[in-house]
């Protein structure tokens, strides 16, 4: 009889200082066989990360003593965490949080309240390498193959995995802005816009149409409260979705 290969346990280090959300994240990850560290600051994290390295980091932005920022930048100084994907947990999804916690070296963002799915989604993506990262974001963007008509089940499998996998896409139009790279977000808007034309969600076509023209324009602070709204109307229709749970 053959036996399973060896698969190390993955280990994930979760910073919040609220009781509640670790106890959120710790029953949601144990219940999936996560080996779960909890700190309650900056401080704690980064003794605890140093000391038992994780493979994953969920980092509170907000914190008393030592913030989700300052504990991000000395996690990126030190040799020994400097590569530990973070995750940072925020109340708000807004541009300029997202901004600032990406010049700092941040993998990725959830937003709270958040859900199982949403928990389980974070890790899978901010364990990828950047390339497979970048490949999930592109499979995302160009799934609305003319195959596929729309009411079938298989095309609300594909508009459901693409209202799913938004914030994907969000994070790297954040990024685009950021670093002010107009040729290149303007495609991945463009792209966008068919993918919501295709998918008939004419709710934020306007939105996106927007977005398109203020970056034309140069706009960049207007384009980022743009691209929020959008987000706010995608985490709405995420949260509608049964797999969202």
């Amino acid at each position: 009889m053959s036996s399973k290969p060896f698969r190390p346990q993955i280990h994930v280090l979760v910073v919040d200082d609220d009781p509640v959300i670790r106890h959120s994240f710790l029953e949601i990850l144990e219940a999936q066989d996560y080996r779960v560290s909890t700190a309650t600051d900056g401080y704690q994290a980064l003794e605890l990360a140093q000391h038992d390295p994780p493979d994953l980091i969920f980092l509170d932005v907000i914190m008393p003593q030592m913030d989700g920022f300052e504990t991000l930048a000395e996690l990126r100084k030190i040799a020994r965490t400097r590569s530990i994907p973070v995750i940072v947990v925020t109340a708000r999804a807004d541009a300029a949080t997202l901004i600032q916690a990406l010049k700092l070296g941040a993998t990725d963002f959830i937003a709270k309240p958040f859900l199982k799915g949403d928990v389980l989604r974070k890790v899978k993506y901010a364990l990828m390498n950047r390339q497979q990262r970048r490949q999930l974001t592109e499979i995302t963007l160009t799934r609305n193959t003319s195959t596929f008509t729309s009411g079938g089940k298989s095309f609300e499998r594909m508009k459901n995995h693409f209202i799913l996998n938004f914030e994907n896409i969000y994070l790297n139009m954040v990024e685009l802005i950021a670093e002010h790279r107009k040729e290149e977000l303007q495609k991945v808007i463009t792209r966008l816009l068919d993918s919501v034309r295709f998918y008939e969600l004419n709710m934020v076509k306007e939105e996106i149409m927007r977005l398109l023209v203020h970056i034309g324009g140069d706009r960049w602070d207007e384009a980022a409260g743009f691209l929020e709204r959008i987000y706010n109307i995608f985490l709405e229709l995420r949260r509608s979705l049964p797999e969202a749970n």
